[in-house]
């Protein structure tokens, strides 16, 4: 097979990919425009009960209480827990979610940062993805440019996962912290180290491109 016929191979796959890439990236753009403008953010569409899409945390509660309503909280003329001097919460069992009735401005600051730090990182590792598409859409796959693009993505899932997991475990602790329901919920932080495995696997993957551009560069001084 020709350097030329080799090159025009990879036209169809990097042509479909740049197309998945791009729905993808289109997506992401629309999950964060959601969330911003959503009623759990700055409410510039729906209402501001929540109850179409109510922002909801996963806790574990401190005993095995059954809640099937609003907690017994006294309640001012604000509609503000008058003890916590914070917005009535619903938490229910047995899943443990604490729904958040009329959330504050700090906490839906907080759940902005959090439900947009996701797609916000999937756009950075989904750019990269997409020019090495373009590039195996337009010619050879194995350059230097697109052996930095692995390492640049190599980075991210390993520094933006871990990055997004400490944002989540923080965001759901104030979150919950921050409601009239805090002494009912144990505070658990975790963070996953899921995001190293993936990195680790990924720059394996750049150091076996890094072979492929090489090989590369000999065929080319061979001819």
């Amino acid at each position: 097979m020709s350097r030329t016929q080799h090159n025009e191979s990879h036209a169809p796959l990097g042509r479909t990919i740049e197309v998945i890439t791009l729905m993808a990236m289109a997506l992401m753009v629309i999950a964060i425009a959601v969330i911003t403008i959503g009623v759990n953010g700055l409410r510039l569409t729906g209402g501001p009960d929540g109850k179409s899409a109510a922002m909801s945390v996963e806790a574990e509660m401190l005993a095995p209480i059954d809640l099937n309503a609003d907690l017994p909280i006294t309640i001012d003329d604000n509609d503000r827990a008058s003890v916590f001097g914070q917005a009535p919460v619903r938490a229910t069992s047995p899943t443990a979610t604490v729904e958040f009735l009329d959330p504050t401005s700090s906490q839906r600051v907080i759940w902005i940062v959090w439900q947009t730090a996701g797609p916000l990182l999937g756009l950075l590792i989904a750019w990269p993805v997409l020019q090495m598409a373009r590039s195996a859409r337009r010619g050879d796959p194995f350059t230097p440019a697109n052996e930095r693009r692995l390492w640049f993505i190599a980075g991210m899932v390993t520094s933006g996962g871990l990055a997004y997991s400490m944002i989540a475990g923080a965001a759901q602790t104030l979150l919950v912290q921050r409601s009239a329901a805090a002494d009912l919920f144990a505070i658990v932080f975790e963070v996953s180290f899921i995001p190293i495995g993936a990195g680790l696997v990924l720059a394996a993957l750049a150091s076996i491109w890094r072979i492929g551009v090489q090989l590369r560069d000999d065929v080319d001084a061979t001819i």
